[in-house]
């Protein structure tokens, strides 16, 4: 009976983790479709909030497990670091970078906003994962 449980709780690690490598890969393909399309910068730094929104929820599914954003982060980290070779207006890296790191900003907000959401059941800021 424990084996099967320990079972079911590998597959629920093996597929939050798939899921945040292939949530962050997606969310980077939009991104990037975002700066290629000439949209205005302002509104590209609103692409923070999707890698919140996914960071949180696979924050609150895998029981407050820190692999998630680690999963996400790998998942964007191709683009991500193709998007910051490109260059602005004003022949300037700086705000493909600034772009880049709204993402990671977003991933690690998720994080801990799940992390101390009242209902969570996840305790505090301590990490879960190691028990």
């Amino acid at each position: 009976m424990k084996q099967a449980s320990n079972h079911q709780v590998n597959w629920k690690k093996v597929l939050v983790s798939v899921s945040a490598l292939i949530g962050g890969f997606l969310l980077s393909f939009i991104g990037f479709g975002v700066l290629w399309s000439g949209i205005s910068w302002h509104y590209q730094l609103i692409m923070f909030l999707p890698f919140l929104l996914l960071s949180f929820a696979l924050t609150r599914w895998g029981k407050g497990a820190l692999d998630s954003c680690f999963f996400i982060l790998c998942g964007a980290a191709p683009l991500g670091i193709l998007i910051t070779q490109f260059r602005d207006n004003n022949d300037s890296h700086l705000l493909p970078i600034l772009m880049v790191s709204s993402w990671l900003i977003g991933i690690i907000s998720g994080y801990f906003l799940a992390k101390i959401a009242p209902d969570s059941g996840l305790g505090s800021l301590e990490d879960n994962s190691s028990s």
